[in-house]
C-alpha cells in the first residue's frame, strides 16, 4: 500500500467497522470507544510481552488479536447499557477490537505520529459516518426525529449500500483536494 493516501489506507483498515458500526451517532460513538479500549489494551499487553523476547511473531499476534477481540466483545456488551446501540450493529461492536486499525500502534514500522493521525482520521470517518447516515437515511440526531420539514430519509444510506457511497465519497473527496492542493497530501 505504498503510496495510498492516509484516509485510504485508514479505510481499508478498519472497514468492517465503518461500514457496520455507523449506522447512528451513538453506534459509530460505541465503536470509537470499543476500538480504542481494545487498541489500549492490546498496545499493553504488546508492551509487556516485548520483554520475553523469544515469543515468535505469529503467537504474538494471535495473543494480540485474541485481546482486541476480547476486549472488544466485553465493551460491545456494555455499550447498550449506555449508548442507545442498535442491536444489528452488535456483531461488528464485538468485532471492533479486532479491526486492523487496532493494531496500527504495535506495528514496528509506524512512527507515534503517524499512529496517532491515522487514529484522528478514523475517529473522524466514524463520526461523520454515523451522523450522516443517521441524518440522511433516518431522519433523527442521537434518536430524536428532526422535524420532517427539514430532512426527507434517503433509506439506502441506513443500509450497507449507503455505507459504501458515503466512504467512497470520502476517499473521492480527499483524493481531489489533494490533487487541487498538493500540499494537503503531508496531512492526508
Amino acid at each position: 500500500m505504498d503510496g495510498v493516501l492516509r484516509t485510504e489506507k485508514v479505510v481499508l483498515l478498519g472497514l468492517l467497522t465503518l461500514l457496520g458500526a455507523t449506522t447512528t451517532l451513538p453506534t459509530a460513538v460505541a465503536a470509537m470507544v470499543i476500538s480504542l479500549g481494545a487498541a489500549l489494551v492490546a498496545a499493553v499487553v504488546g508492551r509487556l510481552m516485548r520483554f520475553i523476547p523469544e515469543i515468535p511473531e505469529a503467537v504474538r499476534w494471535s495473543l494480540l488479536i485474541s485481546v482486541g477481540f476480547g476486549v472488544s466483545w466485553l465493551l460491545a456488551e456494555l455499550a447498550p447499557q449506555v449508548l442507545p446501540v442498535r442491536t444489528g450493529a452488535m456483531p461488528y461492536l464485538r468485532l471492533a477490537g479486532i479491526a486492523p486499525i487496532v493494531f496500527l500502534g504495535e506495528a514496528r514500522e509506524t512512527t507515534m505520529r503517524e499512529q496517532l493521525l491515522s487514529w484522528f482520521v478514523y475517529i473522524a470517518l466514524l463520526a461523520k459516518m454515523g451522523f450522516f447516515r443517521e441524518l440522511f437515511g433516518n431522519g433523527t440526531i442521537w434518536g430524536n426525529l428532526i422535524s420532517t420539514g427539514f430532512v426527507i430519509p434517503a433509506d439506502f444510506l441506513a443500509a450497507p449500500i449507503g455505507a459504501f457511497l458515503l466512504l467512497g465519497t470520502a476517499v473521492l473527496t480527499t483524493r481531489l483536494a489533494v490533487r487541487f492542493i498538493p500540499s494537503l497530501e503531508r496531512l492526508i
